[in-house]
């Protein structure tokens, strides 16, 4: 018996752009795994992100496997990012299609290679275990009235969901308040989709960029980098573009209908 493979339709493509204006999908790049590595105060993560030539999923496979391929790059990405939200070993199986044995060997080699997260994930059970409660950079809480044995992974995981969120929404309050002539139109956790006149487009771009820098105020402050996808054709048919207008090559600036 042969297996069907299923494509299914692009339904971005079926949100259009009001005639005369570019919609945009501005992204905060690799948000969550940026705030982890501040929360836990991660030296060698934060050396990653603020070098514009290493790749985190490329450092973290080299990190657990000593080699970067199309097989442990996968793997290091979701692993990791499972690990530091609290999975357990067999959990961690399950997702990487591994046995138990080797889940724990990633998840100890991960801990060995960045002692700050477990610490992290310790200070925020003794949180819990004191006060029920857990704060993010931004000095937002949030108390747990459930069993306090069970709630780790969540409270682990509101900290970097949340921050991400709250810099998400700065900026769209940003745009809302200087641009009215931009049209907000959706919020979705890490990124922002709007629409902007053609007309004042390239003009625009690079404050539209600044408006969306939200500062986190770590010690080390953080400002989570972002990017953005356009189209005059549709939501399905957006294409990276850099914040000074240019477009990777002519056939991806023609994919977006300019």
């Amino acid at each position: 018996m042969v297996a069907k493979t299923i494509t299914l339709p692009n339904i971005r493509k079926l949100f259009l752009p009001d005639s005369g204006y570019v919609l945009c999908d501005a992204d905060l790049d690799q948000a969550d795994a940026r705030v982890v590595a501040w929360d836990a105060g991660c030296p060698k993560l934060k050396d990653i992100f603020n070098d514009p030539t290493k790749d985190l999923h490329d450092e973290n496979a080299k990190e657990i496997y000593g080699m970067v391929n199309s097989y442990t790059r996968p793997m290091a990405k979701r692993g990791v990012h499972a690990t530091n939200y609290v999975i357990t070993p067999r959990s961690l199986g399950t997702a990487l299609g591994i046995t138990t044995r080797e889940a724990e060997m990633f998840i100890n080699t991960w801990f060995a290679k960045n002692p700050e997260i477990p610490v992290w994930h310790s200070k925020i059970q003794q949180d819990l275990a004191l006060t029920r409660t857990i704060t993010n950079a931004f000095g937002f809480r949030k108390i747990f009235y459930n069993r306090i044995e069970h709630i780790l992974p969540e409270a682990v995981a509101w900290i970097p969901q949340s921050t991400v969120a709250i810099c998400i929404n700065k900026g769209l309050l940003n745009l809302y308040r200087q641009f009215p002539h931009i049209k907000i139109l959706l919020q979705v956790h890490d990124s922002l989709v709007f629409q902007v006149p053609k007309r004042t487009f390239l003009r625009d771009l690079p404050l539209i960029k600044k408006a969306l820098s939200i500062p986190i105020p770590y010690t080390d402050p953080l400002t989570i980098p972002v990017s953005i996808e356009v189209s005059t054709k549709s939501w399905g048919n957006k294409k990276p573009i850099t914040w000074e207008g240019d477009f990777k090559d002519l056939e991806t600036q023609r994919a977006a209908g300019f």
